[in-house]
């Protein structure tokens, strides 16, 4: 395609999570006066970034100091840490969204098949299985009656509290700022709070950003903070848990368990004694992932285009200091 100087252009950067519909883009994309480019990030070069007006994916950051007319980026993940550093960018008007409410409902189902799986002890029947080997596998949890806690009530944590209330818990909830109780939620804290449901959960879930302050936030000493038997799920990021502390825990059976779709660091070492305790699930940073996701992706992306040609505000917009 021969560009000129006088056209506006959106880059669309693809990867393995976000695979547009190419027709559909550059439909939508050509109906409000831009060219649309699309390339697979491996594909993209600096050149692509330059003359770009609008970003729709997850671009490379080492190429943004270049990107002179760069005046809005649509992320396709929900964090926004790896490129909300004002220091990326040439100049310091460019808007940065996230893709809240892409993801949540994915992730919420993914971690009560964790949950799940862990108390009808489904890993060892599959062992059993792989060995044509018939016997019970006891004993199995209730989860109906259990105490719920979710660290993080943004889209993620949202719909995992409605599921976990629908299966029959009492539902606690961490955020950063207490607003009104929402009916999913039987309790709402601030993360100052946090010591007081850490010894009430059965299940605790961490469905936090990268941020300094959720970093480390499950300290070695909080987690001795936590119910004998819990057992945990992390689906934020790797660097909210103290990973050695937890493993320890585990190891002494001070916690019953955990599922853990992040690590860290990523991919886990294959040395790490987390591969091989039976009480833990390991997926690879893919609990977000499902083939619906295209059609949020549609909505959102559809909605904020049209909002930035008419000046309005656009959806999920990220606070470079708080990186979300």
């Amino acid at each position: 395609m021969t560009m000129t100087k006088n056209l506006r252009k959106i880059l669309v950067v693809s990867n393995t999570a976000f695979t547009p519909d190419k027709e559909f883009m550059e439909r939508l994309i050509q109906s409000y006066g831009f060219v649309c480019v699309i390339k697979h990030t491996k594909q993209a070069v600096q050149e692509d970034y330059m003359d770009a007006e609008v970003i729709i994916g997850q671009p490379n950051p080492k190429y943004l100091k270049k990107a002179q007319n760069l005046r809005w980026i649509q992320l396709t993940s929900a964090g926004a840490d790896h490129v909300a550093d004002a220091g990326l960018y040439a100049t310091d008007n460019v808007i940065l969204t996230n893709a809240s409410g892409v993801y949540g409902k994915p992730i919420a189902e993914h971690v009560f098949a964790m949950i799940l799986s862990f108390n009808r002890n489904l890993m060892q029947y599959e062992r059993n299985r792989q060995e044509c080997k018939w016997a019970p596998v006891l004993p199995m949890r209730d989860f109906y009656g259990s105490t719920l806690c979710v660290i993080g009530l943004g889209d993620i944590g949202r719909e995992v509290a409605i599921r976990g209330k629908a299966f029959g818990a009492r539902v606690l909830a961490v955020k950063r700022t207490v607003g009104n109780c929402p009916p999913y939620v039987n309790e709402l804290y601030t993360t100052d709070d946090i010591d007081q449901v850490l010894p009430q959960a059965d299940y605790l879930v961490f469905a936090l950003p990268n941020t300094p302050e959720t970093k480390g936030i499950l300290s070695e000493e909080k987690i001795a903070k936590i119910k004998p038997g819990a057992f945990i799920v992390n689906v934020g990021r790797g660097t909210a848990i103290c990973q050695e502390a937890l493993i320890r825990v585990l190891q002494e059976g001070r916690l019953a368990g955990a599922g853990l779709d992040v690590t860290d660091p990523e991919p886990l070492p294959a040395d790490n004694p987390l591969w091989k305790m039976p009480n833990v699930i390991i997926t690879s940073h893919t609990s977000g992932f499902s083939q619906q996701n295209w059609s949020r992706h549609a909505r959102l992306i559809q909605e904020n285009i049209a909002r930035y040609v008419e000046g309005k505000p656009l959806i999920n917009q990220v606070d470079f200091r708080n990186k979300y």
